[in-house]
């Protein structure tokens, strides 16, 4: 395989990524309503710990733990929002 062969091959990847990620977002939107329902607080950090340190502990590499940490803190801040719903972030791209 020559360069773009691999090239086209992380494209699908990133395209698949993306996928999964949206769909993540869409259940914590899902969540916030019936954390809202129940007078929940949005933000758990509990949860949130126990889904970084069974991610980190599942990694096989090469992404180390750090990397694997801050990629889902920041999905998982995103999904806050979304959980919230103070902004409706549809169709953004900033």
């Amino acid at each position: 395989m020559d360069l773009s062969d691999w090239r086209a091959r992380i494209d699908t990847v990133d395209r698949i990524l993306l996928d999964l990620i949206n769909r993540r977002l869409e259940y914590a939107e899902e969540i916030g309503q019936i954390k809202r329902a129940h007078g929940r607080e949005v933000r758990d950090e509990g949860r949130e710990r126990e889904v970084i340190e069974g991610l980190t502990a599942q990694n096989g590499g090469p992404l180390t733990a750090a990397a694997v940490a801050d990629i889902f803190n920041r999905i998982m801040a995103e999904a806050r929002q979304l959980e919230g719903g103070d902004v409706d972030r549809r169709n953004r791209r900033d």
